[in-house]
């Protein structure tokens, strides 16, 4: 379907603002210039500079002109699906949605907006924040009655008291990626599946021989990598099966955390360039990359074969899983149009958004069906992937009463300062007890130990 003039218009200004052409207090180009760059009537230029005053995007100065709010990042527009990284990263998101504008005209991504009608999520951001979302079950149930065809073990985390607060279209085990040459030259032995912790250590130690720190490894203070540590340690944040719900005091959490400390004590804990390390990585320069299936969305439009993936190593009494990198369609409660978020979870749950993302090689889609075609059983690097998803852990939690937010913020604080991690995570634990005792949450047991989870009840 054609965009409107108005709608052309409106994308225009807004690019100009996602490229910092043009940045908060700055006057926006005269109607007129638009007008002529663009080659649509001035009146049109005028209705789609008073559509986005009335969005708060722009405001109007008499006899000045149009300018931009200072706040103009947090407004919702209707035409905006927001997603969780720039389009330059995953270039795939464009192609995706010019499909699904053939249903819903007038659709841009935008990383630059915060917020969107509209929305790719990742599990963190959804579990920590799902109150602002949809329920979508209902729009699930109408579109797709028959759910042969979906995975349904991605869906789990995202299904909370009773609300289907997000849909997965794409999910992935996390995996290490590797250089190969890179690690003959560094004498290191080939990682095959049950390597252990110890193996990987050394490999760590024979790489950074030859490679800078920041070459070696994607080591990242964040929750996309001690979260996979902790699970595959054995641990759980929170367990609403446990007589005391919180268990990120456990050790075998202190575990999973001590472990993803040594990592950064080997290679460093400053901050480093995700892309300069993708392009690193896909130069032949870089060691490894632990990530889910969506690291192939840049390996193979590079031509770069260099490569190989092995499962994450084991650790002593731990488990062989790993958390699940989930991509998510949401839509805020904000959207005013039901009709507007049926057609969103219909089109990209569709056979062909989900073939496309498949063929994209973006993490494995949810369909089964465009699963199959996209993985590439002939191909052991791409084959782990399949054989793998039977071990993804889904057990999160993060979503209230229990408070994940917070808790993930404290342990990334506890691993970049460098906190003793059994003090840290005791203290992170006690807070957490006392917010779930002010909730009147898990209290079914003595092991609650706040003040406010002993009092009585009313």
């Amino acid at each position: 379907m054609t965009k409107s003039k108005v709608s052309i218009v409106r994308n225009y200004i807004l690019s100009m603002l996602e490229s910092s052409e043009i940045q908060a207090g700055d006057r926006v180009p005269p109607a007129r210039e638009i007008a002529e760059t663009l080659g649509i009537s001035f009146l049109k230029v005028q209705h789609a500079v008073e559509s986005l005053c009335q969005n708060g995007v722009l405001h109007t100065r008499s006899r000045q002109g149009a300018f931009v709010l200072p706040d103009w990042r947090e407004r919702i527009l209707p035409e905006n699906v927001c997603v969780y990284n720039p389009v330059e990263q995953f270039p795939w998101i464009d192609g995706m949605l010019s499909l699904v504008s053939d249903s819903i005209p007038g659709l841009r991504s935008s990383f630059a907006f915060r917020k969107g009608t509209l929305e790719l999520r990742t599990t963190t951001h959804l579990l920590t924040q799902y109150e602002d979302y949809m329920d979508l079950s209902e729009i699930f149930e109408e579109c797709f009655p028959d759910r042969d065809d979906f995975f349904t073990e991605p869906f789990s985390p995202f299904e909370i008291d009773g609300q289907m607060v997000g849909i997965p279209f794409a999910f992935s085990p996390r995996v290490v990626f590797y250089n190969p040459t890179l690690f003959e030259k560094a004498g290191c032995v080939r990682p095959q599946a049950g390597w252990t912790w110890s193996d990987f250590l050394k490999c760590v130690r024979k790489l950074k021989k030859i490679l800078p720190a920041d070459k070696i490894i994607n080591y990242s203070p964040r929750e996309h990598m001690f979260m996979n540590f902790i699970v595959r340690a054995g641990g759980r944040l929170f367990d609403p099966s446990a007589e005391d719900p919180v268990t990120l005091d456990s050790p075998r959490v202190a575990e999973g955390l001590r472990l993803c400390r040594q990592l950064g004590n080997l290679v460093g804990t400053q901050e480093y360039d995700e892309d300069e390390l993708i392009r690193s990585f896909v130069r032949g320069e870089a060691g490894m990359h632990i990530s889910g299936r969506h690291h192939m969305d840049f390996i193979v439009p590079s031509g770069f074969d260099d490569w190989n993936t092995v499962p994450m190593p084991l650790f002593e009494g731990g488990v062989d899983c790993s958390a699940q990198a989930t991509d998510l369609v949401c839509v805020r409660k904000s959207c005013s149009s039901p009709e507007l978020a049926k057609r969103y979870v219909r089109e990209m749950l569709s056979a062909r958004v989900q073939d496309y993302i498949g063929q994209s090689k973006h993490n494995i889609p949810i369909r089964k069906s465009s699963a199959f075609k996209s993985l590439d059983i002939n191909d052991p690097r791409d084959a782990l992937f399949a054989s793998e998803i039977t071990k993804i852990s889904t057990n999160f939690n993060l979503h209230p009463p229990y408070p994940g937010a917070l808790v993930l913020k404290g342990i990334s604080q506890i691993l970049e300062e460098k906190i003793d991690i059994e003090e840290g995570l005791g203290e992170l634990a006690q807070a957490a007890r006392t917010i779930l005792g002010i909730c009147s949450e898990g209290r079914r047991g003595a092991k609650m130990q706040s003040v406010f989870s002993r009092r009585k009840r009313p």
